[in-house]
């Protein structure tokens, strides 16, 4: 049904399917009439206007309902749709009054319509039969949702599934309203889209589990429908997953085998239910982030339950001479997979070794003379590589008569070069460098004839050129480490820069000291001299919730974990012979270093507690906090 609407209108055309289920014959026939009118003739003034004020007040209720509930937002939309209607019918009477009022136009469509309307049963009966239609439509769920739904209203639901024998979430498990389907996703949650309003059949279905039927009734809005579980009919396996250092419960480990999959709870148990596993021996894959993924063959009459000892995904990178060579290795935490990540040339020199890994990604600094390259005097000079832990494929950053690395910020390294060939009192001779791994920016932050020292605090590189052939006076500066906000943070030269807490330095000013704390504007003067003259090296974890550091205490190494949230201390390991380098593998887990007469070797510990384990026998290679000074 068409006809004109006032300019200010909004409301949308009377849908023909709604004329056709609740209209009473009387107004098909005037809707008939009205389609024959032209478009010039609908645009016509009416001379006279009724009001809404004629109709009976439109009163909605909750009739019936099925859970979820229709809310205020569902009257609102059908009392809108209402007003529309009821406007259509006021711009009908409109065109009758207006086919009154043409008089003096020969008889034609309107003046059929007008007579027609001018019959007050007709004319009252009609405007009765649309009321009450429109009133039944607010009144009875059934029909107001039919309304919405012809007028292209949808809405939403929610649900969550989980495993009714552990309480687990249940991933890729098919959820239907209606039309409407979605898959869980790891926290067994689905959210649907476009869902038809009124009564839906709601379907849950999972290989391996009873499927989940029932009607529910779509209301207006999000529509959560709660938690759901699953009853599992298939053949279950049971795992329990643990920290393989820590030997701690390890939650939310995913065990799955082809459409099917479970969640370890927080004690680290799961079921895993398999539908058919038929007579094959069955493939698990256990997955947790941070951690390395594994592939378990069990059988598939099993009932033992599967203890999985699970490692981090990082690998530990460490040089070798077991064949002969100078060789770089990486190995799992739990001595598996040893893999060859690059051979040795056979032209390195093993006081000039280093290696220092990225905290979190795969490349590996490696300083060493394997490039047999020399400077005009025939000097062996040092190459400085970046290898892919991962790909063993190799980078080659520069060579030099002596590297020192400073650390990693980001995607960046840190070094220092004393630049082959410059004569020892060029002012260019040793430069501060920064190289981007992934863009392989090599740019240079400063240079000098020489650097009392370098060091990076709080993600800035603070250094300190030696006075002896400087233009002006030797000042400490701070420098970020692309480059950028250069400035000098301590107007006298500074002999040695001493780490003395997470936090503060200790600037040795000729017989004076200095203490300046991270974020300061200036340094202020203690009153001695800092009762360990060693710089402490902070290796940061992951998470950046700690930073792990070595001391000496009563003739043994010490390994702790300063938490940087209650900024305390935690002994994680005591030995003899405790040293740098250490490393995070993830947020819990690290490697140090043993150096003895006994032993040069790698140990494992955790931050959760669980015993020391030794990794591997190594090579005394450097690292940070044992990097030569330059």
């Amino acid at each position: 049904m068409s006809v004109s609407k006032k300019p200010d209108s909004t409301a949308p055309e009377i849908n023909q399917e709604l004329l056709d289920s609740d209209m009473a014959p009387e107004m098909l026939e005037i809707q008939k009439v009205l389609a024959n009118v032209d478009a010039d003739e609908q645009k016509e003034t009416p001379a006279e206007l009724e009001t809404t004020e004629d109709l009976p007040a439109v009163v909605t209720t909750n009739v019936g309902q099925e859970s979820p509930v229709d809310s205020l937002e569902t009257d609102e939309a059908v009392a809108e749709i209402v007003a529309a209607e009821g406007d259509e019918i006021l711009e009908i009477e409109d065109a009758v009054r207006d086919a009154e009022s043409e008089t003096e136009k020969p008889k034609g469509i309107k003046q059929k319509l007008a007579a027609l309307w001018a019959k007050p049963v007709v004319r009252w009966g009609t405007v009765t039969v649309v009321v009450i239609g429109l009133l039944s439509v607010v009144i009875v769920p059934t029909e107001r949702y039919f309304v919405l739904n012809i007028a292209g209203v949808r809405s939403s639901s929610s649900v969550t599934v989980y495993d009714a024998s552990t309480q687990q979430p249940l991933k890729n498990t098919t959820v239907r309203i209606g039309s409407a389907q979605g898959l869980t996703d790891a926290e067994g949650k689905v959210r649907l889209q476009k869902v038809k309003l009124g009564k839906q059949k709601f379907v849950i279905e999972k290989r391996a589990f009873a499927t989940a039927t029932k009607t529910i009734v779509v209301g207006w809005g999000s529509n959560p429908l709660g938690n759901i579980d699953l009853t599992p009919t298939g053949t279950q396996y049971d795992f329990v997953a643990t920290d393989f250092v820590s030997g701690k419960p390890l939650g939310k480990v995913e065990f799955s085998s082809g459409e099917a999959s479970a969640l370890a709870d927080d004690t680290g148990h799961a079921k895993l239910t398999v539908d058919k596993p038929g007579d094959q021996d069955l493939q698990v894959d256990v997955k947790l982030d941070g951690f390395r993924a594994d592939t378990l063959t069990i059988k598939t009459d099993s009932k033992d339950v599967q203890q999985v000892k699970l490692a981090p995904a990082r690998k530990q990178l460490f040089i070798s001479k077991r064949a002969g060579k100078y060789d770089l290795y990486s190995i799992y935490a739990d001595g598996q997979q040893e893999k060859l990540v690059l051979a040795g040339s056979g032209s390195e020199r093993v006081a000039d070794l280093v290696l220092v890994p990225h905290p979190s990604d795969a490349p590996v600094a490696y300083v060493s003379t394997r490039g047999n390259q020399t400077n005009s005097d025939g000097y062996l000079l040092s190459n400085l590589i970046l290898v892919d832990s991962d790909s063993s494929e190799t980078a080659n950053v520069i060579a030099s008569e002596s590297i020192s690395i400073i650390g990693w910020s980001g995607t960046r390294l840190i070094y220092v070069a004393v630049t082959a060939g410059q004569s020892a009192r060029s002012p260019d001779r040793y430069r501060v460098m920064s190289y981007d791994y992934k863009t392989g920016d090599n740019k240079q932050l400063a240079n000098a004839n020489y650097f009392n020292d370098v060091t990076l605090f709080g993600g800035q590189v603070y250094y300190a050129p030696n006075g002896g052939l400087e233009s002006s006076p030797a000042k400490l500066y701070r420098t970020n480490v692309d480059g950028t906000n250069d400035q000098a943070v301590f107007d006298q030269e500074v002999w040695a820069i001493i780490r003395v807490g997470y936090e503060e330095l200790a600037l040795s000013v000729q017989q004076q000291w200095f203490s300046y704390v991270r974020g300061s504007s200036q340094a202020t003067k203690r009153n001695a001299a800092p009762a360990d003259q060693q710089s402490r090296i902070y290796v940061d974890s992951p998470d950046g919730k700690h930073s792990a550091w070595v001391d000496v205490r009563d003739g043994k190494g010490v390994l702790l974990a300063y938490d940087l949230g209650t900024k305390t201390d935690k002994i994680l390991a005591e030995q003899p012979g405790l040293t740098y380098p250490v490393r995070w593998l993830n947020s819990t887990t690290l490697v140090y270093r043993v150096g003895t007469t006994k032993e040069t070797a790698e140990y494992v510990v955790s931050l959760d507690g669980g015993q020391t384990t030794k990794l591997t026998d190594v090579t005394a290679t450097k690292g940070l906090g044992s990097t030569p000074k330059y």
